[in-house]
């Protein structure tokens, strides 16, 4: 690099600072001085060469200095590259930085979404645990009405129970009455057929005594008149025994159809009242079974429900120890680089400090 001295250059205090060293370094002031006392015949010929010495120095020194300031240039320009770098890196830095900051505004807007849903999955479990403490109650309601519907299904079994031995007996009673009646009917056939015969017996024997008592022609009309009022008077008892006996056997059958029909209307009435019992006890069996379909489904839900809902909680809260983590992970990153960036920017405070030092220097 060339290089040209002028006054300003001479005026400097890296030539103030330069010249002495080379100059006391050549010795040659000191052997002029020598040579003054010694020789004073060559005292020309001494000071042109002292002149010669002294501009031969001032060019090895302008030489260093040239090379000394063109050393320094190019430290000034690898400094300035190496701040341009910095600068670069500063901003890539504050970019990367912004980037974090924004990264964790998005974590904290997700986060705050996230508690808010977890605040909301609160309230909706809150509303769930009231919910359930609801169909708790229902369900104890239900079990009351279960209870007391099996309740009233024993009663009217019992009274069922005691409805087909009731009809039961009635029915025993019946086939009693009936086999009275069929025993009724043999006695009073007997009774006519025994009463026809006594009778026919009593003819046979009045027509034997008119036979042998014809010959008597002179008391014939006597016995004749005689047989005919025994005859009237056994016809009279025959027909009132016949009626009495058809009329006793008549009122002894009315009571019997009476009996009997009583005891059909009590049985219609009674297994009337079985099937309305029976009717009763299939409706309340088909609402106790709906009854137990209801609460079996709403236990089920509940279950479903809280499974859901500590399912999703539990995600929730593993999602946000996730994020925390990361968040955490985050801060510590943006604290760890700006404790680099505040160290490359004390670098950059230093090597601008020593490029204005150099620049002072070079000019």
């Amino acid at each position: 690099m060339s290089f040209t001295l002028d006054h300003h250059f001479y005026g400097s205090t890296a030539y103030r600072k330069a010249r002495p060293a080379s100059v006391s370094s050549s010795g040659f002031h000191s052997q002029r001085r020598r040579t003054t006392y010694s020789q004073p015949s060559s005292v020309d010929s001494l000071e042109s060469y002292n002149g010669d010495m002294t501009r031969r120095n001032e060019k090895e020194i302008l030489q260093t200095l040239n090379d000394r300031f063109a050393g320094y240039i190019d430290k000034v320009r690898n400094l300035e590259l190496h701040n341009r770098n910095l600068e670069a890196e500063a901003a890539a830095l504050r970019q990367s930085q912004a980037g974090r900051a924004s990264v964790g505004e998005h974590y904290e807007r997700e986060l705050g979404d996230l508690r808010g849903l977890l605040q909301q999955l609160t309230g909706e479990k809150a509303r769930a645990t009231l919910e359930h403490e609801h169909l708790e109650e229902d369900i104890q309601h239900l079990r009351a009405r279960l209870e007391d519907e099996a309740r009233n299904r024993e009663e009217l079994e019992a009274a069922a129970r005691a409805m087909n031995k009731y009809v039961e007996e009635c029915g025993l009673a019946r086939l009693e009455l009936d086999k009275k009646l069929r025993a009724l009917e043999e006695e009073a056939g007997f009774l006519k057929k025994n009463h026809e015969e006594e009778v026919a017996e009593l003819l046979a024997q009045i027509e034997g005594a008119q036979v042998s008592f014809e010959v008597r022609d002179s008391l014939k009309a006597d016995v004749t008149s005689a047989l005919r009022e025994i005859r009237a008077q056994l016809e009279s008892h025959s027909s009132k025994t016949a009626t009495h006996a058809e009329e006793w056997f008549k009122a002894r059958m009315e009571r019997l159809s009476e009996a009997a029909r009583t005891n059909q209307d009590a049985i219609r009435g009674t297994q009337q009242e079985i099937a309305e019992y029976r009717r009763q006890l299939q409706n309340r069996t088909i609402e106790l079974e709906t009854l137990r379909g209801t609460k079996e489904s709403l236990e089920r839900q509940r279950m479903e429900s809280e499974d859901r809902h500590n399912g999703d909680l539990n995600s929730l809260q593993e999602t946000i120890h996730q994020l925390d983590s990361e968040l955490k992970t985050t801060k510590w990153e943006m604290a760890n680089q700006l404790r680099d960036y505040q160290e490359l920017l004390n670098v950059k405070m230093a090597l601008d400090i020593e490029i204005a030092a150099y620049r002072l220097v070079v000019v």
